[in-house]
């Protein structure tokens, strides 16, 4: 081999080929159009193939995980409804077993309620809250006497409303 003159073995080089002709070999010989217009049509069309499969592809995937995850919920439903009935108990338990029972809560307010004072309603509520209605004559007075325990420093007003011969105060405490 001469540095001038061309391999006379090596083969010719191919002629370059139009993306037109290698995208027909690359799709098994499928003829595509040789004409202006048509070959940038199908061009076109092949571009927008590309993102148009791949948002029908996504939202069929998308489609077969939502079915999934309702299926999965629909078998979990029973477990968390016990999982989330076992949390309320157990937070009840939490409320009632740090509180005095309902005679020391009685006794504690006879100790310090006016002499004229009755106590019209007493209730622990679900969350372990105790509300309590008090009859007396002078609602501050009520209110200042309860608030002075300090069992029942967290007690607040929740209403106030004559009775027929003196003042009804309601009370609420909240859950510790």
């Amino acid at each position: 081999m001469d540095a001038g003159k061309p391999d006379p073995e090596a083969s010719p080089a191919p002629a370059a080929d139009s993306l037109s002709q290698r995208l027909s070999a690359a799709l098994g010989g499928m003829r595509l159009p040789q004409d202006g217009w048509a070959m940038a049509a199908a061009f076109g069309a092949l571009i927008a193939a590309g993102p148009l499969l791949t948002l029908v592809g996504a939202t069929l995937l998308a489609g077969q995980e939502k079915r999934a995850s309702l299926v999965l919920e629909d078998k979990l439903a029973p477990r968390l409804q016990a999982e989330a009935a076992a949390r309320t108990a157990r937070a009840a338990l939490a409320n009632a077993a740090g509180r005095a029972a309902p005679g020391e809560v009685l006794e504690l307010l006879a100790g310090v309620l006016p002499a004229e004072a009755s106590l019209t309603r007493i209730e622990r509520t679900a969350d372990g809250g105790l509300e309590l209605d008090v009859t007396g004559g002078d609602p501050d007075a009520l209110r200042a006497a309860i608030r002075r325990a300090p069992e029942f420093a967290g007690m607040r007003n929740t209403s106030q409303r004559r009775s027929d011969a003196a003042m009804i105060v309601s009370m609420r405490e909240d859950a510790r």
